[in-house]
């Protein structure tokens, strides 16, 4: 994924990619290392059971970030996605035991490499 981060970059620059499916990449990556997302691409379900964006860096500028890239604000995603999960046309359900399942994720993320 880092490899294809550094491509990808390099496309953007050359009118090839999308800066959307960079900073999607680059969310992902910086989530999966344990940092803050800088686009708010990347959600997982909250203590509430809710569809919530992960961690991110400096918030108060993630709009102006998402807004350079094409996204519209952060709040209206967030809307989005739990209108269409509280009717039905969401995939994905919140997990039954969430600490379960962020133990699961932890220790992949450690198995393959993204953590120590």
């Amino acid at each position: 994924m880092r490899r294809g981060l550094t491509l990808l970059r390099g496309g953007v620059s050359e009118g090839e990619v999308s800066p959307l499916e960079v900073a999607m990449l680059e969310d992902r990556i910086r989530t999966f290392e344990g940092r803050p997302q800088r686009y708010g691409t990347q959600f997982d379900w909250d203590e509430h059971g809710r569809l919530s964006p992960l961690p991110l860096e400096d918030p108060a500028g993630v709009d102006a970030r998402r807004r350079a890239i094409g996204l519209g604000p952060l709040a209206q995603d967030l809307w989005r996605r739990r209108w269409a999960m509280a009717r039905g046309r969401w995939p994905e359900r919140p997990p039954a035991d969430r600490a379960a399942r962020q133990r699961e994720m932890e220790t992949w993320l450690r198995q393959v490499g993204w953590r120590d």
